[in-house]
């Protein structure tokens, strides 16, 4: 029997260990470089969706543009109009005011007993300023002039809201006023397109996204009104059941076919001309419900209309829901 050659054998294996860790290192190191690419390239996804969800926002907010500034306009048309009569009656009342003051000072210079003549003339003057009709639409044109700056400061607000991105951190959401907020933007186009029936419920606030839910909202309220052909009526309504809160967008429009159904929320999906979707809509809302850990559901009938349906759950500060 040939006599073992122990130290060449521990030789051999000493070399095989040493491969096997060298290429174990290189297997290491590749897996290393292959993760931390694939972090990189994670990140860059999810800066780009960010992105991408941020341009459809304000995407949005380019379409409802001409809408918001008619909006606008009609209260800044009036404070500039009021302001005008305003500056008007001022003059007027200036120059009354500076003939009573005229006749006072020639009333104490002549020393006359009998005012008589002078109180008739400067009650022509008064009559002829139509002074009780200053005073009375004075007070009215301030009043407006408050509530349309008003109304102004809230709209530029609302827009502010809607158009900043959120935080990547869940903060409080009241349905109720994201709907509320929406629907001042909606306002200009949908009037010509359908009535709006709110019915909002007594619902609490919960976690989740606000500005992200103004856009889901939004792009459910103008697809219904794209689905109406003349007029028709959306209905808006929320409620709570159970544990979560329900919101739903229903219209009386053309309604869908159970094959587009199963696609809508399909990216780059869309039943409109080209040029007008992108298709994108539906499927980033139905990302940013799946985001909040809820659901959207739609029913639909051909000829009837469509309900859209979002579930969210109720969570608290404490995350329980």
């Amino acid at each position: 029997m040939p006599e073992i050659d122990y130290k060449k054998a521990y030789e051999r294996q000493k070399i095989a260990r040493e491969r096997a860790e060298n290429l174990l290192e290189d297997r290491s190191r590749d897996l290393y470089d292959t993760n931390t690419k694939l972090k990189s390239a994670y990140e860059k996804l999810k800066d780009q969706k960010s992105q991408l969800l941020h341009q459809k926002k304000l995407a949005a907010v380019g379409q409802l543009s001409a809408g918001i500034a008619h909006e606008i306009n009609n209260p800044a048309g009036f404070i500039k109009s009021n302001l005008s009569s305003l500056k008007n009656y001022t003059t007027t009342l200036l120059d009354l005011l500076a003939m009573q003051q005229k006749m006072i000072e020639q009333c104490n210079a002549l020393n006359l007993p009998d005012m008589k003549s002078i109180s008739v003339e400067i009650q022509d003057a008064q009559k002829d300023a139509d002074l009780d009709f200053l005073i009375d639409d004075m007070q009215q044109l301030i009043d407006e002039s408050i509530d349309g700056a008003g109304r102004i400061a809230e709209i530029v607000k609302e827009l502010k809201l809607f158009s900043r991105p959120d935080s990547g951190n869940k903060e409080e959401l009241n349905v109720n006023q994201c709907i509320k907020s929406t629907i001042n933007l909606l306002k200009n186009e949908i009037k010509f397109k359908a009535d709006l029936e709110v019915n909002l419920g007594n619902i609490p606030t919960t976690l989740g996204y606000p500005g992200s839910l103004n856009q889901v909202i939004l792009n459910l309220i103008v697809n219904a009104s794209h689905a109406i052909e003349d007029f028709g009526r959306i209905g808006i309504r929320t409620r709570q059941q159970e544990n979560a809160i329900v919101i739903e967008v229903e219209d009386n429009g053309c309604g869908m076919e159970q094959d587009i159904i199963n696609s809508i929320f399909d990216p780059f999906f869309t039943t409109k001309e080209v040029g007008v979707g992108t298709g994108l809509g539906l499927s980033i809302s139905a990302g940013i419900i799946k985001k909040h850990e809820g659901k959207i559901n739609v029913e639909s009938t051909v000829g009837k209309g469509t309900c859209f349906q979002i579930v969210l759950p109720i969570i608290t500060d404490d995350g329980d829901n």
